[in-house]
């Protein structure tokens, strides 16, 4: 990840109070309980932002950890979940290369909305390599919204999705707060969000794992991303 990306989502932005974030939350949560029963698992969520996904996992389950790169994020979620004794927030500097200094092992890894902040697809192969390290057998590690090169997006469904789940006008809303807040666009412009081939990721990760399945499913208010669901 590039140090002014790091540098942006190290100080309070324009996402850190977004209903369309929260929102994206409650939909990749009520995916990922249905789909692994999250009650009770050891949870680890990279990236972990503002929490809103560990607040969603706080209803049925509160042995959690979540870490990030982003000292305003972190400050953030110690503050936040301070009464909570068994969940632990960490800070990692650059990338999460090095997750094996957690000494734990978890039953279902998160990583939403990250990847595109990378700088290749090295260190995405790098992350889950990292991951591995502190998984056991039949952990489960769901990469979400990642950008296909491959894929053509669909405004028609795109909008649509917005509709039928409820959160169409925190679309708007977040569109026009991006409009008047240049710096992201600016970011993102310099240096594009990272677009992968997802079918050769798979390719090279198919021997670190016991499966790998991409899923095309709209998992996330970005229903035109792709996911990997990975199972150590």
């Amino acid at each position: 990840m590039s140090n002014k990306w790091i540098n942006y989502w190290s100080k309070k932005t324009i996402w850190s109070s977004s209903k369309l974030w929260k929102k994206n939350s409650i939909i990749l949560f009520n995916y990922s309980n249905k789909k692994f029963f999250l009650k009770n698992k050891k949870i680890l969520d990279i990236g972990c932002g503002s929490g809103e996904l560990i607040e969603n996992i706080l209803k049925i389950s509160n042995n959690i950890c979540g870490v990030d790169i982003s000292n305003n994020y972190v400050s953030t979620c110690i503050k936040k979940f301070a009464q909570y004794k068994d969940i632990k927030i960490y800070l990692f500097k650059k990338n999460y290369d090095e997750l094996f200094k957690l000494n734990k092992k978890f039953d279902i890894i998160f990583c939403n909305s990250v990847i595109q902040y990378f700088s290749n697809e090295n260190q995405v192969i790098n992350l889950i390599k990292s991951v591995k390290k502190v998984s056991k057998r039949g952990t489960k590690f769901l990469i979400s919204d990642i950008i296909d090169k491959n894929d053509k997006k669909d405004y028609i469904k795109f909008f649509s999705y917005s509709i039928l789940r409820g959160y169409f006008f925190s679309l708007i809303f977040q569109g026009v707060v991006l409009f008047f807040n240049p710096k992201y666009r600016k970011l993102e412009n310099e240096y594009q969000l990272l677009e992968v081939d997802i079918k050769r990721i798979k390719k090279k990760i198919d021997k670190l794992c016991k499966k790998v399945v991409i899923l095309n499913q709209p998992i996330t208010v970005n229903v035109n991303r792709k996911h990997l669901l990975i199972e150590f």
